[in-house]
């Protein structure tokens, strides 16, 4: 399993593109969220209007969601042909079937079908495991855990952790965790924070926690904080991770 860090700035970051990751293997691609900054950074990589297989939302603040007219409208005019699958919860869809509705205005049908499919707590996907739990965020997100071939993705969305999306980080070979601040939130907070990020790192023995969809502010702090922690580190866009060498780290 590869992945490749699209983007891991936060909504209104000056830096960073607004936080999406792709996840692959020799056989299929999901891209995670795709917020505005995203299908620029796809059509920077380039490859085929058919590459990626699924998309799934964490959920559908607009820095996690509202690039989908964009990319669906670019697929429509290169002509892509494959299927699309997104996930989404089933509560927040209608938002996502507008922006999608938008692609394609005035016409009423793409080139291409979406099949649209329910979050569920676990499913199976061409040999993928995955499980959703829901963290702590003023709205409903659903945080990731992504199985195959013995190699295990946690992806966070937004929020704090929960209990629940606790036990999907156990045992993930890489784990990239919402942290906005690089000091302590309140507790009743929509975010995650540096010592929190701290303490999952510590309790769980994670090999590489990464954190992500930080203010910008909170950048050279969070920096610095991670130093001594040599498998916690604050992501950049761009970064590439390929779990089947799981002692090289970055490939």
């Amino acid at each position: 399993m590869k992945i490749d860090v699209l983007g891991c700035g936060s909504a209104f970051s000056l830096q960073q593109n607004t936080s999406a990751i792709r996840v692959f293997d020799e056989n299929q691609q999901l891209l995670i969220d795709c917020g505005p900054t995203i299908p620029r950074a796809l059509w920077q990589r380039g490859g085929d209007v058919n590459d990626i297989d699924a998309l799934y939302f964490t959920h559908i603040h607009p820095d996690h969601c509202s690039g989908l007219t964009a990319l669906l409208n670019f697929w429509k005019s290169f002509q892509r042909q494959k299927p699309l699958i997104i996930w989404a919860q089933r509560e927040q869809r209608p938002v996502l079937m507008q922006l999608a509705n938008l692609a394609n205005w005035p016409q009423t049908s793409l080139c291409f079908d979406i099949e649209w499919r329910d979050s569920e707590p676990a499913w199976q996907w061409q040999g993928w495991q995955m499980h959703t739990a829901f963290t702590h965020h003023e709205l409903p997100n659903l945080a990731l855990r992504i199985e195959a071939n013995d190699q295990t993705l946690f992806y966070s969305g937004d929020g704090r952790p929960t209990p629940q999306s606790i036990a999907l980080m156990h045992n993930a070979d890489l784990a990239f965790q919402e942290c906005a601040s690089a000091t302590a939130l309140p507790a009743h907070a929509s975010h995650g924070d540096f010592p929190g990020c701290l303490a999952l790192y510590e309790q769980l023995h994670l090999p590489r926690l990464g954190l992500y969809h930080c203010n910008d502010a909170a950048l050279p702090a969070l920096e610095l904080a991670c130093t001594p922690w040599p498998g916690l580190f604050v992501s950049r866009d761009g970064l590439a991770f390929d779990l089947s060498r799981r002692a090289e780290g970055c490939a």
